[in-house]
């Protein structure tokens, strides 16, 4: 009788270290079958894996409002469903004419577009139609601080309302 009460504790221990384990693996952004099957197998050893493992980073999303599918924040079209992000538009109007301002802004407009350093040369050259750029409106502020920083006059202009739907 004592080793039956032996046996089902352990099975008990186990089975709860392996649900634990599913828990932890889930708020860790890890695989949770994978950690499910480790909690089995490990039994309680396997919360001392997971204290080695650290979390997975995941990026900061949000939902499309049109149909739902995960996007990036900085995103403002939903590549699913074609939805455009009510944004504003940020236009680089003059450009600093100093070189060690004008090579600022160039790394900069370079970093935001993800574009070569040459490509944002040219893209300078064709002032005051270049630095075009939609930006969410929680995130004008930040860019318009950045470009501004560095010697650039910048133009805000709100999206038109019929632009902003896709």
């Amino acid at each position: 009788m004592r080793v039956l009460t032996v046996l089902l504790a352990c099975i008990v221990v186990w089975a709860l270290s392996a649900y634990a384990s599913g828990r932890i693996a889930a708020r860790k952004n890890r695989g949770v079958r994978r950690w499910v099957l480790m909690g089995v197998v490990l039994g309680p050893i396997v919360f001392l894996v997971h204290a080695l493992y650290p979390a997975r980073y995941s990026p900061e999303t949000r939902p499309c409002p049109q149909c739902g599918k995960r996007l990036g924040v900085r995103v403002v079209a939903c590549y699913h469903c074609q939805y455009r992000f009510p944004s504003v538009d940020v236009m680089i109007t003059r450009a600093p004419a100093d070189a060690e301002s004008r090579r600022a802004l160039l790394n900069e407009v370079a970093r935001e577009y993800g574009i070569p350093y040459a490509d944002a040369t040219g893209m300078l050259d064709s002032l005051p139609v270049a630095g075009f750029r939609h930006v969410m409106p929680d995130q004008v502020s930040e860019y318009v601080r950045r470009l501004e920083a560095v010697g650039a006059t910048v133009t805000v202009v709100p999206t038109p309302p019929d632009a902003s739907r896709g």
